[in-house]
């Protein structure tokens, strides 16, 4: 199968809705096709990962495995940053929220969905090429990729999912990628051992993954189509598999396996290396040739990269710190599997971290970023390119303190009285501002933390 075909009839190529029809056919044999998921009631409900021979297990702690393992981990990490960054902008500057679900037709966002499928499969031919056991394909990993479930509620299905894979953090690459909840998906992967073997635990991890890189590809796809952007992907030339771990694979898997491996061998020769740090390949980094560590080499591991700052960067900070694992056999799966510390928070005070339980908005996280690219300021009017935006600064030195404190509860968790005060110190700014004015003001109040101050004003 070449790469940016598929193995569905019709082809994308040729009927990209008949394609779409043929998935959804499959997807609603197992999980139903109504808007909520479901297993249909004729089907077992079976476990993809527990269960499978032990020499199985033992081969996903392999090194080439697991380093394969952590560089797809680190490439979606790197996406859900970008999609983080990226929404955040559209909703804060273009309305984006009420441009898809008001403006657009059912139509046009079905179109919209359609492309960013297509561009995702394209983008890498395991998203629908490779095939699991008991014939679940990966795209059957993400029930929600349907039309129905994505433009249900006026396309209410994608904003939510789309919130679902954006991060609290614009800037920080995470440690670990995002994932969606899903009944469907947490009943067919559940790990119920209570001390499963280590490669068990990888195996759903590599699931998981494989998931959390399809969302998050349509996901960006389909925001990228809205408006007419695209962008060009290349492969990441994995790790080689040691040939006698892969016959053994063959021998224990059957003709799923196989094929999966003939699919990852073709993969591997489109493929081209990544900078382990910064994910770029040569070309994007703008060198000639990546360099490769030469510790690591030494065991048979290929750790490349760009620059000798991405080296020192990936050497301290890196997910897992390489100085752990450079040159160290078995290391980097140790590592993977060993709990994730937390993460030092290093911003001031004036934004402490959500409490449990709130999301902030992608508008709510542009205007936080906003300010602390412009300290000086007590807030920011959002106006769309090529309109300037607006800084508020409150003259009043008590009411300058008064409304950091309303401010700093609001970004925590939902605040509707400390909204309508922050609006009431904003209002004679936003009067005044050019092409601004107070309908606005409540709108961005409104995308920001959800809350209507109206509808607050009515209450009291």
């Amino acid at each position: 199968m070449g790469f940016g075909s598929s193995p569905k009839s019709p082809s994308f190529t040729k009927d990209r809705r008949g394609w779409n029809s043929a998935w959804e056919r499959d997807l609603a044999t197992v999980f139903g096709s109504s808007v909520e998921m479901t297993f249909t009631s004729n089907r077992s409900v079976p476990n993809l990962t527990a269960g499978l021979p032990k020499e199985y297990y033992d081969m996903m702690l392999a090194d080439a495995n697991v380093l394969n393992l952590q560089t797809i981990t680190s490439q979606i990490c790197i996406l859900q940053r970008d999609l983080t960054r990226k929404s955040s902008k559209r909703f804060a500057e273009d309305d984006f929220e009420s441009d898809w679900t008001t403006r657009c037709s059912v139509k046009e966002r079905e179109d919209f969905i359609l492309e960013g499928l297509v561009r995702a499969c394209q983008a890498s031919p395991d998203f629908e090429e490779h095939r699991k056991w008991y014939q679940v394909s990966i795209r059957s990993s993400c029930p929600e990729l349907t039309l129905k479930r994505l433009n249900h509620g006026s396309g209410q299905g994608f904003l939510d999912l789309l919130k679902k894979m954006t991060l609290q953090d614009l800037d920080k690459i995470p440690s670990e990628f995002k994932t969606v909840p899903n009944v469907v998906y947490d009943k067919l992967h559940a790990i119920a051992d209570p001390k499963p073997h280590p490669g068990w635990v990888l195996a759903k991890k590599s699931c998981d993954s494989t998931r959390a890189y399809l969302l998050t590809m349509v996901v960006w796809n389909i925001l990228l189509a809205f408006y007419g952007e695209s962008e060009n992907y290349g492969l990441v030339k994995g790790q080689r598999t040691d040939p006698g771990q892969l016959k053994r694979l063959k021998e224990l898997g059957g003709s799923d396996v196989k094929s999966i491996a003939r699919e990852t061998a073709a993969n591997r020769l489109l493929g081209e290396r990544h900078c382990t740090s910064c994910g770029l390949p040569a070309e994007k980094a703008g060198v000639a040739t990546l360099a490769a560590c030469q510790r690591c080499k030494a065991i048979n591991r290929l750790v490349f990269y760009c620059s000798k700052k991405c080296q020192a960067a990936d050497w301290k900070t890196g997910h897992p710190p390489h100085k752990t694992i450079c040159g160290k056999e078995g290391a980097i799966a140790e590592a993977l599997l060993s709990p994730v510390p937390a993460q030092v928070d290093d911003d001031d005070e004036l934004f402490p971290a959500p409490n449990p339980g709130y999301t902030r908005s992608p508008a709510l996280l542009h205007q936080l970023k906003l300010l602390k690219e412009n300290p000086q300021v007590d807030y920011v009017l959002v106006q769309p390119d090529p309109h300037p935006d607006h800084g508020v600064v409150l003259q009043d030195a008590m009411g300058g303190m008064f409304f950091k404190l309303c401010m700093r509860r609001a970004v925590c968790d939902r605040s509707p009285r400390e909204v309508l005060m922050m609006f009431q110190q904003l209002e004679p700014t936003a009067q005044g501002a050019p092409g601004f004015g107070v309908a606005k003001l409540k709108k961005q109040l409104l995308k920001e933390y959800g809350v209507d101050v109206d509808a607050v004003k009515a209450e009291r």
